[in-house]
């Protein structure tokens, strides 16, 4: 593991900051550092999923927020490759650990139609911006090894170093940690074997689901030598506590619902894909806009959607952790024993009490392991 050790005990905790006031997120990150969080995320968009919202600059807001934390870590999650060249996101980096005392992370994907084509940037095939991750982690980590009497060299299909140099090297040696952002995608996560140092799901899997997805990496990783034990492995659950009432669970299966829409991988694993055809492509998360044609096309498919009770059911049993603290922790004890050495906790229905409440009582059951 580059940096400082990321699983120095059995399981770390995260959580993101998504306020759409800076002032807000600070207050969340110092709450979340004295409460024993290990890490915190910002998204790195231009714009959100509909509805719209604001969404503030990532890492303005990381330098903001890990300029007065003293030792939560700082990440992004996740920054594409197409609106930023690699040796701009190392520059970035770099200030941001020297700016934390070693605390950043770079969290890395291949990014969403919402923060390109809008702008004018190109949106690229699957496997051109997969390429482009893959050779971005190859020159970032070779600038941040740079210096004036050691540049560097890198000849790619798409970037291209010519005895280039950043002269701030980062505080963490020999690297800040890098976190590939994969989900379903096979070839993402190998790339999250191969060269990562942890892995961002930033979605939900079932047990059985993420179990075999962390196979994808084990074996990338074991085919260049790396030892699997090297690199973090985060599931991203939401958590609810509070008594599994009817309307609780009603609400839930709305919000389920509305994810199954943004992420057709979902319906595979719950068993639910003869209804795939009702929902139109353009409406998963990577390929959605931020219009409001888009907000009133998913409103009216949640609305619409038929899916099998027993299959939203089963999502909420097994991608989520919903009741008491004791069966919360059981619900997250079982992707700990897939293989899970991190918890990026999301907190679908609630807000800062949630997460006072799953520091102060499920958190610690995982710290005494």
């Amino acid at each position: 593991m580059r940096g400082k050790s990321l699983v120095a005990r059995r399981i770390l905790f995260s959580r993101e900051l998504t306020s759409t006031d800076v002032h807000e997120n600070l207050r969340d990150a110092i709450l979340a550092e004295d409460q024993g969080y290990d890490c915190l995320w910002v998204p790195d968009h231009l714009t959100d999923i509909p509805p719209p919202t604001v969404v503030l600059d990532a890492w303005t807001t990381l330098s903001y927020v890990g300029s007065h934390t003293k030792r939560v870590r700082v990440a992004s999650g996740v920054t594409d490759t197409q609106r930023i060249h690699p040796a701009k996101t190392a520059n970035i980096v770099a200030t941001l650990d020297n700016i934390t005392d070693g605390r950043a992370i770079l969290g890395i994907g291949a990014g969403e139609v919402m923060n390109t084509k809008p702008y004018g940037i190109p949106w690229e095939s699957s496997e051109v911006r997969i390429k482009r991750v893959e050779e971005a982690i190859r020159v970032i980590r070779l600038l941040w090894s740079s210096s004036y009497s050691k540049p560097v060299s890198f000849e790619g299909d798409y970037y291209r170093l010519d005895q280039a140099h950043l002269d701030l090297p980062p505080v963490q040696k020999p690297s800040p940690p890098i976190y590939v952002g994969a989900y379903s995608s096979s070839k993402m996560l190998a790339i999250a074997g191969e060269l990562a140092d942890g892995w961002y799901p930033a979605f939900y899997y079932t047990v059985g689901s993420y179990r075999e997805k962390l196979g994808i990496i084990r074996d990338a990783a074991g085919r260049v030598s790396r030892s699997f034990d090297s690199i973090d492995r985060m599931a991203y659950v939401p958590i609810v506590i509070g008594e599994k009432s009817s309307s609780l669970m009603r609400d839930l299966k709305k919000y389920l619902k509305r994810q199954l829409i943004m992420n057709r991988y979902l319906f595979k694993i719950l068993g639910v894909e003869d209804v795939l055809d009702s929902v139109p492509k353009e409406l998963n998360y990577q390929l959605i806009a931020p219009t409001l044609g888009y907000s009133k096309m998913i409103d009216k498919v949640v609305s619409q959607l038929l899916i099998p009770d027993e299959a939203l059911e089963k999502g909420l049993d097994e991608m989520m952790a919903i009741g008491t603290p004791d069966q919360c922790i059981h619900s997250l004890e079982r992707f700990v024993k897939a293989g899970a050495t991190h918890i990026c906790v999301n907190v679908p229905l609630g807000g800062r009490e949630d997460y006072r409440s799953i520091a102060s009582e499920i958190i610690p059951h995982f710290k005494q392991s």
